[in-house]
């Protein structure tokens, strides 16, 4: 279940995204794009067996890490601030769960992919993944993002928010 968002500002290269997990769809993709960065790691290095475990453990680690972002939790809502400049032009995604969010876009400081002597360059278009843990209960169905230059401001509602504003409203 995806819902595109509609970005009030001046254009954005991203084609922005809000998504809800659903089952595996999130594992899977992160799965693949790992795989695709360890094939590319084993073809850089001449294509030697032996080095599937060491291929791998890097590509994770380049392909998944935490988001360095900032983060306000307030009465009725989550505000997280992130830099969204390591992500390349083209689609950027946004997984919401409910006790994290994870960043998915094309990475900006790719190198091009090797190829042989006269040929020209190919473009790499590697998925990388930032994922955020939160301390609080959020409603993936109730997320709005905007682009501010190349920060990215992302307010999710807290999970059972619109109950405990009911419940205030009630006890006036």
């Amino acid at each position: 279940m995806s819902r595109p968002i509609t970005i009030r500002q001046a254009p954005h290269p991203h084609d922005l995204k809000i998504r809800t997990v659903l089952g595996n769809d999130l594992q899977n993709k992160m799965h693949d794009a790992v795989a695709w960065h360890a094939y590319r790691l084993y073809e850089e290095q001449g294509s030697s067996p032996g080095h599937d475990v060491e291929h791998w453990q890097r590509a994770f680690a380049e392909a998944i890490r935490p988001l360095d972002c900032g983060v306000i939790v307030q009465n009725h809502r989550v505000c997280l601030t992130a830099d969204a400049s390591l992500f390349d032009d083209g689609p950027f995604e946004i997984y919401v769960e409910p006790r994290r969010i994870t960043l998915c876009g094309f990475d900006r400081n790719r190198r091009p992919i090797p190829t042989a002597p006269g040929e020209p360059a190919r473009p790499r278009r590697d998925w990388i993944f930032r994922v955020h843990d939160f301390d609080v209960d959020v409603d993936p169905r109730e997320v709005t993002a905007r682009f501010n230059g190349p920060v990215l401001n992302i307010y999710l509602a807290k999970a059972g928010a619109h109950l405990e504003h009911a419940a205030f409203a009630l006890a006036r």
